[in-house]
């Protein structure tokens, strides 16, 4: 549970250390995947200046209370969103818990990435996010954002809870096509015989699915009014 007294948009340097949460990625396969891609593609990481970068953290609906954590520690709290704050780069991705009342907390994450050479890198806080795990923190760079969607506690009919799932499930379609759409374009299907770029659009659409069925759980999961 984030405290409620947690000072706005802390910056690093300011916090204490606690503990973090889950995000979804790809799996090493898939990343290798992903980095294979960039060799062929013959993108090539360049050290970004500077140890630090802004953050800005936003939620669906606003006015909630989210804590980033990386490595098991506090980096920094965005209290109320959105907000911005700055973070220390790191080859660590950094997790997002956010809690706001009448909603259910929720989750998204910043992933660290070398600068120019991530494929789906999604503003809409990762679903499909695609990160390439880098060897030190000064060749890595963090999204300038993340937007975290949340659930309410409860719905007043069936109606309103299909509503809120449909458009969770057409966000997560949409990344899903643009991801895929970049690779499509940018990937060279030249060499292994395109291989590569096909098994990266294949992790993509697994992650795809993966997150439609979660949403279908949380669908029959969720709670009506009067029920």
């Amino acid at each position: 549970m984030i405290p409620l007294h947690a000072t706005k948009n802390n910056q690093e340097g300011n916090m204490g250390s606690t503990g973090g949460t889950l995000q979804r990625g790809l799996l090493g396969a898939g990343r290798a995947v992903v980095i294979g891609i960039l060799l062929l593609t013959g993108a090539c990481a360049s050290i970004v200046e500077g140890s630090s970068q802004t953050v800005t953290v936003t939620t669906d609906p606003s006015g909630a209370i989210c804590e980033l954590t990386r490595d098991g520690e506090v980096v920094g709290v965005v209290n109320p969103t959105p907000g911005s704050l700055v973070l220390g780069k790191s080859k660590d991705n950094v997790s997002v818990i956010c809690e706001k009342e009448g909603y259910q907390n929720a989750a998204g994450s910043l992933p660290s990435e070398f600068k120019g050479m991530t494929f789906g890198n999604i503003i809409f806080g990762g679903i499909i996010g695609v990160a390439v795990d880098a060897g030190t923190g000064a060749m890595n760079e963090y999204p300038s954002q993340v937007v975290v969607r949340m659930t309410p506690e409860e719905f007043p009919s069936a109606a309103a809870r299909d509503r809120h799932f449909d458009r969770l499930a057409e966000i997560v379609r949409k990344e899903a096509e643009v991801a895929t759409g970049k690779i499509e374009r940018e990937c060279d299907k030249s060499q292994d015989d395109g291989a590569t770029c096909r098994e990266a659009i294949e992790a993509i659409r697994k992650q795809r699915d993966t997150r439609l069925g979660e949403l279908e759980l949380e669908r029959v999961q969720a709670r009506l009014a009067g029920a």
